[in-house]
Formats: structure tokens, sequence, C-alpha cells
């Protein structure tokens, strides 16, 4: 159990038993394991009780060119942070694209990549995007603004499994590459955060993206 040390574990630490608290208890002892991790039983789906609070947004962007190089200072597609300074961050969840032209020339193998802009930036220019709400609330409860070709200052990094249809596939399958990142991407307020996709050549207005995010309020590490 506890000791007074107001720094101590708060829990009774499991064993090999489990505790059988009663129903109408409102004192129960939380369990512990030995590392100090608070021992849980889900009862919803992973990311239910998020979503239930209303703050978990989603867009998918208009057809653009795909590009056969990796970005260098401009983006592809953007996401950024409208609120005050002491506002919500937005946690990515997952971003990727919709390939709605298949290109029968080519082998179709995409890399997914995403870029974190150090800092804040100046607000840019909506792209005028439908914003969603994953719960159905309205969507002007968001500050977030979305942009194609944002200038950006920092490295690209590779993200998901790169995949690969023969060449020469006729007809017009739609193919989406998505990578859940599960919150390493904290955009802050006024921060960007951008992604992209790469094919071996370029096809006209192949690409839709698409990014999710929950809006929470954070501390962060300036």
């Amino acid at each position: 159990m506890a000791t007074n040390d107001t720094n101590a574990i708060r829990g009774t630490v499991r064993g090999t038993t489990v505790v059988n608290q009663s129903d109408s208890s409102s004192n129960g002892i939380i369990a512990v394991t030995e590392r100090g991790d608070m021992a849980v039983a889900n009862s919803m789906p992973l990311l239910a009780d998020l979503a239930r609070l209303g703050s978990t947004f989603q867009i998918v962007g208009a057809a653009v060119d795909s590009i056969a190089a990796l970005p260098t200072t401009t983006a592809p597609h953007s996401l950024w942070n409208g609120e005050a300074s002491t506002g919500k961050c937005y946690v990515i969840d997952s971003f990727g694209c919709m390939e709605i032209v298949i290109d029968a020339t080519q082998a179709n193998n995409t890399l997914l990549v995403a870029n974190m802009t150090p800092g804040t930036v100046a607000a840019p220019t909506d792209a005028g995007l439908t914003k969603c709400s994953t719960s159905g609330r309205t969507t002007n409860q968001t500050a977030a603004r979305t942009v194609a070709g944002a200038t950006v200052l920092s490295q690209w990094f590779p993200h998901g499994q790169l995949t690969h249809i023969a060449g020469a596939v006729a007809g017009s399958k739609w193919r989406i590459n998505e990578a859940f990142v599960n919150g390493i991407y904290v955009v802050r307020p006024g921060g960007l955060f951008s992604w992209g996709a790469v094919k071996l050549a370029a096809v006209t207005a192949q690409m839709q993206y698409f990014v999710r995010w929950h809006e929470v309020q954070l501390s962060f590490v300036s």
C-alpha cells in the first residue's frame, strides 16, 4: 500500500491474484503492476472515449498531381494549428492519401513521408476543405487550416509500408495509403504538420490527401 510520501504510488501492487471489489463500493483499490503501471481492462474500442469528447476531426483534400521525388521545401499538403498560444494541441492519429487514378504504365509503388516544421509559422490561407468531426459535431468547432504547397524547413521522414501492384494494371482501382502514427506528431498552437506521397512517376490529379487528428489541451516543451 501507499505510504505518507506524497511522491509514492497510491495503489496495491497486483501479484498473481485479482482482488474482486464490491460493485457498490465507492472506495475501490487501484491495482498497479510491479513497474507502477495501472492495471486496466478496456471496455470500449481504443479511441471511443477520446472521440466522444467531440474534438477528433478529419479532412480529405481535392485531387492534386502526385510527385516523383522527395519533397524539399514545398509540402504537398499541410495541417496548421490555429489555436491561441495557450490553446489545444493537435495530436496526429493518421495521415495518408487516396489514389484515384491508376497509371497502368508503371509498377504502382507509393511512399508516404511527413514533416514537422520547427516552432510556429504565420497563418496560411485556408484551402477551404470540409473538416468533419468523427462524433458529428459542427465543423466550426476547430481552428485548423489546411493548405497545399506550404513552405517547410525541416527533414522529411518515411512512414508506412511500401505496397506494390504489378505493372500494366487496367481500370481505375482506388488505393488507400495510410500511416497510423499514434500521436508521435503533436502540432502545437501555430505549428505546421505536413505530409505527402512519392510515386515512381508523377500522374496528373492522382492524389487526395487526408489526415485525422485529436485536439487536446497539453503542456509541451518549447
